[in-house]
C-alpha cells in the first residue's frame, strides 16, 4: 500500500473512530483521550464498537476499546485489522 492510501485510510478510520466515540459519549472528545478516563462505561463502548464493526467490516470489541490507551491508538488498531483483511 502507498503512503498516500495508507495515510487516507488512517484519517478516514480516525475520523469513525472519532464520530462514534462522539455519537455514543454524548460529546466531542480528542484522539489523545484514553477511553476509561473520558467516562467511557460499558453501554458507550458496545454502541461504539458496535458502529465501527459495521462501518469497517472488521472486529471492534470493548475489550479493544478499554486495552487502549487513547482513540487514536484504536483506530490504528482498526487500520491494521482493515489491512490484514484486505490482503495487504
Amino acid at each position: 500500500m502507498d503512503t498516500a492510501t495508507s495515510s487516507n485510510l488512517s484519517g478516514r478510520v480516525l475520523a469513525a473512530v472519532l464520530a462514534a466515540a462522539r455519537q455514543a459519549h454524548g460529546e466531542e472528545v480528542d484522539a489523545s483521550v484514553d477511553p476509561i478516563a473520558a467516562g467511557f462505561d460499558s453501554i458507550s463502548a458496545v454502541q461504539m464498537a458496535t458502529v465501527l464493526e459495521e462501518e469497517f467490516d472488521v472486529e471492534c470489541t470493548i475489550v479493544d476499546i478499554f486495552d487502549t490507551t487513547s482513540l487514536g491508538e484504536l483506530a490504528d488498531l482498526l487500520v491494521q485489522r482493515i489491512d490484514a483483511a484486505s490482503g495487504r
